[in-house]
């Protein structure tokens, strides 16, 4: 996870403060916290007007950007929390606020109004473009008119590009919450400001202004070539239109420029060129596409080998080798970028893919009534060699007073206290191997020896049903979880199906808002021929 703005939504915390008298107001942010959790917010407010003050007065600009947000944020929860209220109190603060701290809260507003456009989604797709050019009162705006707000406010926010790329990151570490990624990769404010404004452009929502600015991508453009090919292409590019992808492709560029003669071995350079590269596999058409992304990935990892984004391109590269179903490969691949930077933030992303893709998986499914000719156990399993079963009596008549008798609808109280009980009968069986990590269907015999009854028929490839983890319920399937980290990921993992063991069979039928129907034996020789594909048509005699 990389560095994001911490003030979407309001929460006071406490942050360590290098500027002068920043250890009175980290007394100030603690009564201001406690007082917003004692449900006391004009105390709270008062103390963010201190804080504001004395941070402007000391030019702690990252701290007074943070406590007006938070301030603003505050004023609306008290006064109904209405989107559009923030806006407009955010907008008269930046009139009156210092220019270092224009283009942050130009990206802050940018980011309010998008949150806007996703809150009110609905209202947005309901309207139509009208001639008369809209008012100032932005709830009455439409889509392409709101976008092009946004837009303006993220292009304004990066227009003091100079300033920003002098500033480090680290300055702001008041504001931005820090993310797993390391700061080399975005060093500076301008490369945060530009990945925010990125992250509108490329989120595919100004789709809905489409018809005014549409821009194709195609696969089989420079967007995978390489960087200077790129670069190139970019400025041949019209710059008039303000299409969303047009705003993306020249940020890259700008990135990519700005980073370029960095001191070697670049890792800005390479983090901003690999999300050029990603970004194109999303956007790009073109049935080559993969392809080419796949072949942009390797060079890069080729050109940056001994830069620990290369196990991010690894990674990137195994995820479209799982898609496309190639898992050996991508667990080739995930695996090489685990073993080169295995303490890398990367590496770890790489270890995660390839334990995903190890991930040991195994679901029962089978008849609801058991009894000659005895069913099958369908198995969907990947990555086990043995399956483990247990077939646990229970008292049907307390199950059905609880109407917890499917195995989908027990709790996780109830699956332990399940498989706690001591089975009527416990069996394995080997199952073929899985070398392509892929899921296969394996069916075995049902017991033939199980007296009649209501069972639960738990089934597990540990051996012991991982009564030592948590069972974590997910419909009729729990993951036991043991307590060590390697383990943890892979789960030992519980699957139930309730069955019947009966020589009775029930045929029913609902006619009339009443259920009718026939208790037979299902053994006798009128018992199987009611089952056979003759049942429509006898049920239609009655």
């Amino acid at each position: 996870m990389k560095r994001a703005l911490n003030l979407l939504a309001f929460t006071l915390m406490m942050a360590a403060h290098s500027s002068p008298g920043a250890s009175q107001r980290d007394d100030l942010w603690n009564q201001a916290t406690n007082a917003v959790q004692k449900g006391l917010p004009q105390t709270a407010l008062t103390n963010l007007q201190t804080i504001i003050a004395g941070a402007l007065k000391d030019k702690a600009y990252p701290e007074a950007t943070k406590a007006i947000a938070e301030k603003i944020m505050l004023e609306g929860s008290i006064q109904g929390n209405k989107p559009e209220e923030k806006i407009v109190r955010l907008e008269a603060e930046m009139a009156r606020a210092p220019k270092e701290m224009a283009p942050v809260m130009e990206t802050l507003l940018a980011h309010w109004y998008w949150q806007y456009f996703q809150q009110n989604r609905w209202r947005f797709m309901q309207r139509t473009a009208t001639a008369q050019a809209p008012g100032k009162d932005f709830t009455t705006w439409d889509v392409p008119r709101l976008f092009a707000e946004i837009d303006r406010h993220f292009q304004q926010s990066l227009a003091a590009e100079k300033t920003l790329k002098a500033t480090p990151i680290s300055a702001w570490d008041d504001l931005i919450e820090k993310g797993t990624m390391p700061d080399k990769w975005r060093p500076t404010l301008y490369d945060f400001m530009a990945h925010e404004a990125l992250a509108f452009y490329t989120s595919g929502e100004k789709a809905a202004a489409r018809p005014e600015d549409a821009f194709d991508l195609p696969a089989d453009s420079p967007i995978f070539g390489p960087a200077a090919e790129f670069l190139a292409w970019v400025d041949r590019l019209a710059g008039e239109t303000n299409a969303a992808a047009v705003r993306a492709l020249h940020l890259y560029r700008d990135l990519l420029r700005f980073h370029q003669n960095d001191p070697a071995p670049r890792p800005a350079f390479a983090a901003a060129d690999l999300e050029r590269l990603t970004w194109g596999w999303n956007a790009a058409f073109g049935e080559d596409k993969n392809a080419r992304y796949k072949a942009a990935l390797e060079a890069f990892v080729r050109d940056h080998a001994d830069l620990d984004i290369s196990a991010l391109a690894l990674k990137r590269e195994a995820r479209v080798l799982q898609q496309e179903g190639d898992l050996v490969a991508a667990h080739e691949l995930a695996g090489r970028g685990t073993n080169l930077f295995p303490n890398a933030a990367a590496g770890k992303l790489c270890r995660n893919l390839v334990l995903a893709i190890e991930a040991k998986s195994a679901k029962i499914t089978t008849d609801r009534v058991w009894n000659a000719p005895w069913p099958k156990i369908t198995v969907r399993y990947k990555n086990v060699d043995a399956l483990y079963f247990r077939a646990i009596p229970m008292d049907w008549e307390m199950l059905l007073r609880s109407n917890h008798y499917r195995a989908e609808s027990l709790s996780d109280a109830e699956g332990r206290e399940i498989l706690a009980k001591a089975p009527a009968l416990a069996w394995s069986v080997k199952l073929p191997p899985t070398p392509d990590f892929k899921e296969k269907i394996f069916e075995v015999d049902a017991p033939d020896n199980l007296k009649p009854g209501y069972y639960f028929i738990a089934a597990s490839h540990d051996e012991g049903f991982g009564q030592k983890g948590n069972l974590l319920p997910m419909g009729d399937v729990w993951w036991s979880v043991p307590d060590d980290e390697e383990n943890q990921a892979q789960g030992y993992m519980v699957s139930m199906a309730d069955v019947w063991v009966s020589d009775l069979a029930l045929i029913t039928r609902e006619r009339g808002g009443n259920i009718e129907g026939f208790l037979l034996e299902a053994n006798s020789e009128f018992g199987p021929w009611i089952s056979s594909s003759l049942l429509p048509e006898l049920a239609s005699l009655f």
